[in-house]
């Protein structure tokens, strides 16, 4: 369960929380996308340091959707992609899954990566829908 600090930067900015239902939906409606998979933030603490980084970056990148993954759907759906530390932030472009970045970061590596996972080549990516 969401911390009462990712709760409340849910509810502020009006970010979805997406489920298996809502998934393909939103990405659909969204060219650029960005999924916060935040898990237990009383286990991974710098979830809540992450929320808190999350407005900021879509404010940053013109055209950047944000979503949190359902709790109850987060497994399943990190098991589609590469990454295994949490919490992640997983980058989509026109639906396709174009890398993560995990734990909290220094502003700068925001700034280089998230432009360079966006921009990634299409043969790179990896569809996230029906996988």
């Amino acid at each position: 369960m969401p911390s009462p600090i990712v709760e409340n930067m849910l509810e502020r900015h009006g970010y979805p929380r997406l489920d298996e239902a809502a998934l393909a939906p939103f990405l659909a409606a969204h060219p650029r996308a960005v999924l916060f998979f935040c898990a237990e933030p009383q286990k991974y603490p710098e979830s809540n340091d992450v929320a808190m980084v999350l407005p900021e970056l879509v404010k940053e990148f013109d055209g950047l959707a944000a979503a949190i993954v359902a709790a109850d759907f987060e497994q399943a759906l990190q098991a589609r992609f590469d990454f295994t530390v949490w919490p992640a932030l997983a980058f989509f472009n026109e639906g396709n899954y174009c890398g993560a970045i995990t734990g909290i970061q220094n502003w700068e590596d925001y700034l280089q990566r998230i432009p360079a996972l966006l921009d990634a080549a299409d043969g790179g990516m990896i569809p996230a829908v029906n996988v």
